[in-house]
């Protein structure tokens, strides 16, 4: 056992391991136990007893193909909000006496056939109806109230998204994970800070003063991602961000992204780290009885190549609304439907999985057509909207979400009907907005000379997009600079370039 477990500690520091890629595939819950158990399997066997099993047979729906290689599956992701394991003197312990909710839903979707990886974020104030009842809340709720099987029920009755397995980690697990990479680095265009202007009071004890790269230690970075009244120092005024819940979504998604890449980076160099991890990884996380350390290694293998820019991540399609005197998001299921098809199984590359609309100018009906046609051939169902003056040549947009769909609209756009093509990216607060995996493509005037030049060097697929111009709103309850006049309100510090974050 001992030379095993030498050779595999060998064997990590020449080359990056898929233990250590498997961190990418999810968010912080998976990444525990995608590199704390399948790195068990290179380390020790013996440990793996260890990690807390929930069963949830009863909920949880099979994988269809169960062969490794052809495997499509959904994890269900819950970061719950137990302060239990903390030190007492974390800000999440103020006023809380170690409650467990689910503060973070996430699906992770797992492709073997085409090897994709993407995650589905799911609000916490998503109304819902909760399942084996006729009450609708918010979907954090059925966690509450059901625990992990009522969830689970309540996420494939209301979404039609097949769960096959769960991971849960708290607090005291997150942490854990981002104390064993040391530090995770995060891009700050202005000072910003937690602040809840109803009850003048932080909620999380976030505060970051400067701007520019900043490494968050695991106090600070819990703190970060568990933020939902997020303001922002602007020309001298905080400034909160009016997305509350998707706001923190975005972040959370960003952040992830972030400590996997920093732990491979740690990883690959550094087997002491892979150790500090794979402990981080049996602590507080807990996992149901199918997901075993076979199936993680054959993950790992299938993912031995994946990167963390090729992780999409998405935000289930909502909008604002209040419920007698609650404020919660109701699903939008137009613009729902793409994601849904892709988690519920089709292919990344299938036009199902893309909801497009096509705009053209008064006088490019006979173009519009022309495309309209070439799409259809290609699979995509098509929406046609028709009378708007548009500027000349043929534009795919996409919103954050939808980068890797727009790409694969204008590859069949480029083969079929040999266009010239571009890929921009719209602001999340464009009107219409443009959510998830839904395409718009406009047409203005176009030359239909046929270029000489093969057409995939016509506009590369993933070409610089537009900066989004994310929506800011001024918190009427700030009183002045300082917004509490308790908090000092410095000016904010020349950027750094936000690349230059690790």
């Amino acid at each position: 056992m001992a030379e095993r477990e030498a050779d595999a500690v060998r064997s990590s520091i020449g080359r990056r391991s898929w233990a250590q890629r498997s961190l990418l595939l999810v968010n912080v819950a998976l990444i525990a136990v995608c590199l704390g158990l399948a790195g068990l399997l290179e380390v020790s066997w013996r440990k793996a007893s260890s990690v807390t099993r929930v069963q949830l047979a009863a909920s949880l729906t099979p994988p269809a193909v169960d062969d490794s290689g052809a495997r499509v599956i959904n994890v269900l992701l819950v970061g719950s909000d137990s302060s239990a394991g903390l030190d007492l003197s974390s800000s999440v312990q103020i006023g809380r006496n170690g409650e467990r909710n689910g503060d973070v839903i996430i699906i992770a979707h797992l492709d073997e056939r085409e090897g994709t990886a993407a995650l589905l974020s799911i609000p916490r104030d998503l109304w819902v109806t909760i399942a084996q009842s006729k009450r609708e809340a918010k979907i954090n709720s059925a966690f509450a109230t059901g625990g992990p099987a009522g969830l689970i029920d309540t996420i494939e009755q209301n979404l039609g998204i097949p769960i096959n397995y769960y991971v849960n980690v708290d607090f005291a697990g997150f942490e854990g994970l981002v104390d064993a990479v040391g530090s995770v680095e995060v891009y700050f265009p202005e000072p910003a800070r937690d602040w809840n202007p109803e009850k003048r009071a932080t909620q999380t004890g976030f505060e970051m003063l400067e701007a520019g790269c900043q490494a968050l230690d695991a106090p600070t970075a819990l703190a970060y991602v568990r933020s939902r009244y997020y303001q922002t120092l602007v020309d001298g005024t905080w400034r909160t961000d009016p997305r509350s819940d998707l706001g923190r979504i975005r972040r959370q998604q960003d952040f992830l992204q972030r400590l996997a890449a920093r732990a491979i980076d740690l990883g690959v160099r550094n087997p002491f780290v892979l150790r500090d991890l794979i402990d981080a990884s049996l602590q507080n996380v807990s996992i149901d009885q199918d997901l075993t350390p076979q199936l993680l290694l054959d993950l790992g293998r299938v993912y031995g190549a994946f990167e963390p820019g090729a992780l999409d991540a998405y935000t289930f399609p909502t909008r604002s609304a209040m419920i007698g005197s609650t404020s919660a998001l109701l699903p939008l299921d137009d613009d729902a439907k793409p994601i849904i098809e892709y988690f519920k199984g089709a292919p990344a590359s299938d036009p199902v999985t893309v909801g497009l609309e096509v705009r053209h100018g008064r006088s490019e009906a006979d173009l519009a057509d022309l495309v309209i046609t070439d799409l259809t051939a290609e699979g995509y169902e098509v929406e046609a909207r028709t009378g708007i003056d548009l500027d000349p040549g043929i534009t795919v947009l996409h919103g954050p979400d939808g980068a890797s769909a727009a790409q694969g609209v204008a590859r069949a756009l480029r083969e079929a009907a040999r266009m010239r093509v571009s890929i921009r990216e719209v602001p999340e607060d464009s009107t219409p907005a443009l959510t998830g995996r839904n395409i718009q493509v406009l047409i203005g005037a176009v030359d239909l000379v046929i270029p000489e030049f093969p057409i995939d060097d016509a506009v590369p697929d993933n070409p610089e997009p537009e900066e989004p111009v994310p929506a800011e709103a001024v918190d009427p309850t700030a009183d002045g600079a300082n917004g509490d006049g308790n908090s000092p309100s410095p000016e904010a510090a020349p950027a750094d370039d936000p690349s230059a974050c690790s």
